[in-house]
């Protein structure tokens, strides 16, 4: 849960580099960045309380798609995005080290989310019943 809070406030913060940069996301990618990348792992930590296995499920696919979304746009594909196209100016600092500071929390909670997945997945819901 802290790690999907972490992730959050970075987030934020990068997308205040994006705005103070006028790198603005806009239809699919908006809508990537929104559901994916924000609100989706806030919902699967919500759901972390009640229903583990598919919360630890969500929430690692979600931080996957956000990594590889991050490495492809910042990295790969020539696009405002691209880390080596931003203009050097007061925020391009913010804009890197909030951009690599995302992948490490993505890659972070995916593992911490499939090892709870894991441990989750051996542990038995019901009630333990007397041996015969």
């Amino acid at each position: 849960m802290a790690l999907v809070v972490l992730h959050l406030a970075v987030t934020v913060l990068h997308a205040a580099a994006h705005a103070a940069l006028q790198i603005l996301p806009a239809g699919v990618d908006l809508a990537f960045i929104v559901g994916v990348i924000l609100v989706g792992p806030v919902a699967a930590a919500g759901l972390l309380r009640f229903q583990r296995l598919v919360a630890s499920v969500l929430a690692a696919v979600f931080m996957a798609l956000s990594f590889v979304y991050g490495v492809y746009n910042h990295f790969l594909v020539t696009g405002p995005d691209h880390l080596s196209i931003v203009s050097s100016e007061a925020w391009t600092a913010v804009f890197v080290i909030s951009g690599a500071t995302l992948g490490v929390l993505e890659i972070a909670t995916a593992v911490v989310a499939l090892v709870v997945f894991r441990s989750s997945s051996r542990t038995p819901s019901g009630p333990a019943e007397p041996p015969a």
